[in-house]
């Protein structure tokens, strides 16, 4: 069984053409040599996100992730900041835990992990995964995400919805009912063309 980050899986469905070869086959070199584990450039943003919705202070750590940015990293961190408080706006959603899960199928496993959970004032729940590339998250991206998460919901939050979130741009997205077995489909198609390359890449 091929294990993959949800991460991963929706950097090679934004792909197209032989640059999904070329993407595959860095993942395998990567999982392939772990005593090299590769740099989370966002995992700093993810958890100053996650610590100023815990503190009920997200400007605050905003402007401290940006204090404590290097040359390279500020102009990335300054759009994800501005665009995470955009999104938020006046809303203040109490932060909620969330577990892991894993999704398989096509002998490729995806470990679900949610960035963060939020509860709104409605008492609706949403388990989120945070975008923060900087290019834009195209639709097909954000549905892998949503369909993963809603397989798994009953695991990683039980009576939550599927919330991904290009955090730059403060764009939201979700899945309409009737969309969701067109998309879960499609995904499942995408993990098998995943594993096809995958196994060419050996």
């Amino acid at each position: 069984m091929t294990s993959v980050t949800l991460g991963t899986f929706v950097g090679y469905s934004v792909r197209s053409g032989t640059s999904r070869m070329s993407f595959v086959h860095r993942q395998r070199r990567l999982y392939e040599n772990p005593a090299t584990p590769a740099f989370d450039f966002y995992r700093r943003p993810v958890n100053a996100i996650r610590a100023g919705r815990a503190a009920g202070r997200d400007q605050e750590a905003m402007a401290a992730l940006l204090a404590q940015a290097n040359e390279r990293s500020r102009p990335h961190y300054a759009a994800i900041s501005e665009g995470w408080l955009r999104y938020l706006g006046r809303r203040r959603p109490a932060l909620m835990d969330v577990a892991r899960a894993r999704w398989n199928h096509a002998g490729m496993d995806v470990r679900v992990s949610p960035h963060l959970g939020l509860a709104e004032a409605d008492g609706t729940l949403w388990a989120v995964f945070l975008y923060c590339k900087a290019d834009p998250l195209p639709r097909d991206g954000a549905n892998v995400a949503l369909c993963l998460l809603e397989e798994t919901m009953h695991e990683v939050l039980p009576g939550g919805n599927a919330l991904v979130v290009d955090v730059r741009r403060a764009k939201p997205f979700t899945l309409g009912r009737r969309d969701r077995p067109r998309v879960g489909a499609w995904a499942r198609s995408e993990a098998a063309a995943f594993m096809t390359l995958w196994e060419a890449a050996a």
